[in-house]
């Protein structure tokens, strides 16, 4: 912990405030007794671009839940990949349809983030990416694209606008506050307006233009993060960064403006090593949650988890281990995640869709992982 000097300091500049470090043995792990697993969509359906991963979701009022994913050749030094798209009933779970909704020669669709707007229309924002001659894969401008059917059609593809002379090309998460949507996105110092950040930006016209609300990356005091989600709380917003390399993923809460009031690690605390991959958030009974792929101390292998945090002191009170659960599975990728709510036989389902390949897998597969709430909540 910081000397009480520097403390004072960081609460002035409105930088995040240092974690106060907690020990593994004090905050309980759970395991749920209740489990259902289901493969959505195997990669053994396809002839080529066999690999399945980064699925996000949005659930729509009529017992369906639209899920996009990549199908490509690898992780991410693949040359091109599609976008496809499955429709699954959530009275059956099954899915019902299945189409390719973005393909580009030589580009690939990374993850592609839905959003439905006020006014019922699909948007679907993408991170669209190429590999670049020395083997490295680069960003290019966000694309996106609307349906007004619930998803069975869609219009061409169309690039983001600048924002203040800055190009967001990674989108990461959506929050709709009455007929205001926030959407967090990154953008890339290579790219045009040449700026490093994770940002907020806003839109009062159903998603018809966006305009720049605040630099979060500053706010924190200029860390290295990327993948991010938010949510609205009573007070303000609450948003989860993870950082890069070395750089902790941290949870922070703000105020209706989007001021810093606080912040605080998530990982190298020593209840968690490394990163949260692709980190969702959502608060259920008064309590945060923090969805995402997490690795315990001492395990070898990546899991799948759920924290229960603190929504006044941000302090993890329990961490739910959903797959994986004692570390020593071969998880060779996985676990980026989206969730949807159910109703079952009187008791109230945390579905999530994730992808995972294992031991000799060849490549991931898109699967369905269930809990009953009550058992890790």
């Amino acid at each position: 912990m910081k000397n009480i000097i520097t403390w004072i300091a960081c609460l002035i500049c409105q930088f995040p405030l240092a974690a106060q470090e907690q020990r593994a043995d004090t905050v309980p792990t759970v395991v749920a007794a209740t489990k259902e697993s289901q493969i959505l969509l195997s990669h053994k359906q396809f002839a080529d671009k066999q690999y399945l991963a980064f699925p996000a979701l949005i659930q729509l009022p009529n017992d369906e839940v639209l899920i996009t994913l990549k199908r490509g050749t690898a992780h991410g030094n693949d040359r091109e990949a599609v976008c496809d798209i499955i429709r699954l009933s959530t009275a059956t779970n099954r899915v019902t349809a299945h189409q390719t909704i973005g393909s580009i020669a030589d580009r690939k669709f990374q993850i592609t983030v839905p959003l439905q707007t006020p006014d019922g229309k699909l948007h679907f924002y993408t991170d669209l990416q190429h590999t670049g001659p020395d083997g490295r894969h680069y960003r290019e401008g966000m694309l996106y694209t609307t349906s007004e059917d619930d998803g069975k059609t869609y219009k061409p593809w169309t690039t983001l606008n600048l924002v203040d002379g800055v190009e967001y090309a990674y989108p990461f998460d959506f929050v709709i506050d009455n007929n205001v949507i926030y959407m967090l996105a990154m953008s890339f110092g290579y790219r045009p307006g040449g700026r490093w950040s994770v940002a907020v930006l806003k839109s009062e016209d159903a998603a018809q233009s966006w305009t720049f609300v605040k630099n979060i990356t500053e706010a924190l005091g200029d860390i290295a993060i990327n993948e991010s989600a938010f949510l609205r709380t009573a007070d303000g917003f609450a948003v989860v960064v993870r950082g890069y390399h070395d750089q902790p993923t941290q949870i922070a809460k703000f105020d209706k403006s989007f001021n810093l009031v606080s912040a605080k690690d998530l990982t190298g605390t020593g209840i968690l090593e490394g990163l949260i991959g692709w980190p969702r958030i959502f608060s259920r009974d008064g309590k945060l949650y923090v969805l995402g792929r997490i690795r315990l101390p001492g395990t070898a292998f990546m899991q799948f988890g759920l924290l229960r945090v603190n929504a006044e002191n941000l302090a993890i009170e329990q961490v739910a281990l959903l797959d994986n659960e004692t570390g020593t599975l071969p998880v060779k990728d996985g676990y980026y995640a989206g969730f949807y709510w159910t109703e079952k036989d009187g008791a109230t389902w945390l579905n999530t869709v994730t992808y995972r390949s294992v031991a000799n897998d060849e490549y991931p597969d898109i699967v369905r992982l269930a809990f009953r709430w009550e058992e890790v909540q």
